[in-house]
Parts: C-alpha cells; sequence; structure tokens
C-alpha cells in the first residue's frame, strides 16, 4: 500500500486548509497510519509510524489511530484536552500490547504516535515516540515535539551531570541513539509530550506532522522552504515535500507521511 490513511470529513472547517499525503519509500510495506477528521468548528489530526516487521507494525499503527479517533468521536471532549490525551495514550498502549498474532500469541509491535486538535484557533498536541510536530510561522520553524529516543535520555543524563559531555558525543551517534525509549505498545509509555495549556494560532500559521522518514532526509530549513514555497495551497505543498523527500533520499527511504494543517484567521 502506498497511500494508508483515512480522511473523515463530515463537514469542512472554514478555518483549517488540510492536505495529506504517504509514500511507500524503498520499503516492501507500509508500517504509517494518518487518519484526519473535520467538522465545521475544528479538526483532529493522527499520524502513527509502526514498528514490528509485516503484519506487525501495520496493524499497531492502523489500532493506535483507530483508538484514538474512536475514543475523540465517542466522547466529544469539550474542555480538559490534556487530559483527554492521556487518558487515550492509556487506552492506545493498552490495545496495542493486546494485540495477537492468531496461534502464535502476541504480536510484539509498536508505533509512534503524534496528534493534534485544533479548535477555536488553539492547538492541542500529543506525542509519543519519534513522529514530530512543527509549527510554522512566518519566516521560522519550531519543532513542538521531542524525539523519544537514547540520544534524547543521554542529554538529559548529560544536563544532570549523570555523564560527562565526552561521553554524550561519544554516544549520540551510535547504533543505539535513535532506539525508541517510549512508543505505544510498551505496555506503560515512558513519556509523552502533551501541552497543557493550548497554542494561540496566528493568521497563517501551518501545522506540520510527520514521521520520521521525512525529517531525516530534510533539514528544518529545507522543510520551511518546501512548504512556504508551496503555502497556497496544502494539498499541493503535502505532495510536493513528499517527493523531495524522496529525491533527496538516495539509497533508502523509510515510509514517510504528512499532514498538514494550515490556519486562516
Amino acid at each position: 500500500k502506498i497511500m494508508n490513511f483515512v480522511i473523515n470529513d463530515t463537514r469542512q472547517c472554514p478555518n483549517i486548509e488540510s492536505g495529506i499525503g504517504s509514500i511507500l519509500g524503498t520499503r516492501e510495506y507500509q508500517q504509517d497510519f494518518a487518519y484526519l477528521y473535520t467538522n465545521e468548528k475544528e479538526v483532529l489530526g493522527i499520524l502513527c509510524d509502526g514498528m514490528g516487521g509485516l503484519e506487525g507494525g501495520e496493524q499497531a499503527s492502523r489500532t493506535a489511530a483507530k483508538a484514538l479517533a474512536d475514543a475523540f468521536l465517542k466522547q466529544r471532549p469539550e474542555d480538559r484536552i490534556p487530559e483527554f490525551f492521556m487518558d487515550a495514550v492509556r487506552q492506545m498502549d493498552q490495545k496495542v500490547a493486546n494485540l495477537t498474532r492468531e496461534g502464535k500469541g502476541f504480536l510484539k509491535a509498536g508505533t509512534t504516535v503524534v496528534s493534534v486538535l485544533i479548535r477555536c484557533g488553539k492547538l492541542y498536541f500529543m506525542s509519543v515516540g519519534d513522529s514530530k510536530l512543527y509549527l510554522i510561522r512566518e519566516n521560522k520553524i519550531q519543532s513542538l515535539t521531542k524525539e523519544h529516543n537514547y540520544r534524547l535520555q543521554l542529554a538529559e543524563q548529560r544536563d544532570a551531570g549523570i555523564i560527562t559531555p565526552a561521553k554524550f558525543e561519544e554516544e549520540k551517534n551510535s547504533r543505539m541513539a535513535e532506539a525508541l525509549i517510549s512508543y505505544i505498545g510498551m505496555n506503560g509509555v515512558a513519556r509523552a509530550d502533551i501541552n497543557t495549556q493550548p497554542i494561540s494560532l496566528k493568521d497563517k500559521d501551518i501545522v506540520l506532522l510527520c514521521s520520521d522518514g521525512l525529517y531525516k532526509c530534510m533539514n528544518e530549513s529545507q522543510i520551511w522552504a518546501m512548504i512556504r514555497d508551496n503555502d497556497f495551497d496544502m494539498k499541493i505543498a503535502a505532495d510536493r515535500i513528499l517527493k523531495m523527500s524522496k529525491e533527496r533520499s538516495h539509497r533508502s527511504q523509510d515510509n514517510t507521511t504528512v499532514i498538514l494543517l494550515k490556519y486562516n484567521k
């Protein structure tokens, strides 16, 4: 499957323009899954990047996204969004951890997740793993989430004085540096990025959700430039940034998925 996403557009949100896309890259199978829900007042975006082989990763990412979407559509949370996201993380983690392969026990798969809810010009977000969320405002691009990997753990240990700066430099580019320390399906999520206070969006702000296939072949300046060059249409911007990521990947490229949301005040 080259594209693996669902758009649930009950009624277009007049303030949000969206674009969504996914490519297989050089992988044999698609483990990314994205979901976009819109109505007249809000937009919910979900992007998951699965892990665990052919069957496992795809099933984990789809299961997690569906669990979050179902929870949102059932509860219709009007307030306490951070608490809703935290509860949803626990539900997703349990559902993915309990996935089984017929006759062979637990599936032992996992997935990252990054999600946003935009309502009345306010941005709420949640992230577990290393899929990322960016805010593009005028001539700046800002990552709103961290990559929950061993490199982050090393940096925290360095800052706390547990390891030396030299040890950090020695290990930060090791084979283990990008190993996830938190993900959905680990049966007890270690950490999640959830903003307790919403971000007030400004006119023409663009929110980007992406799997790691994008930022591992394009730096932030390149991402910003490509989106700004095509910000007249989010669908075109999504298609073109995926095309550029494929051109820049050279020998190999992971599954790559993006959701773009432009706020028009």
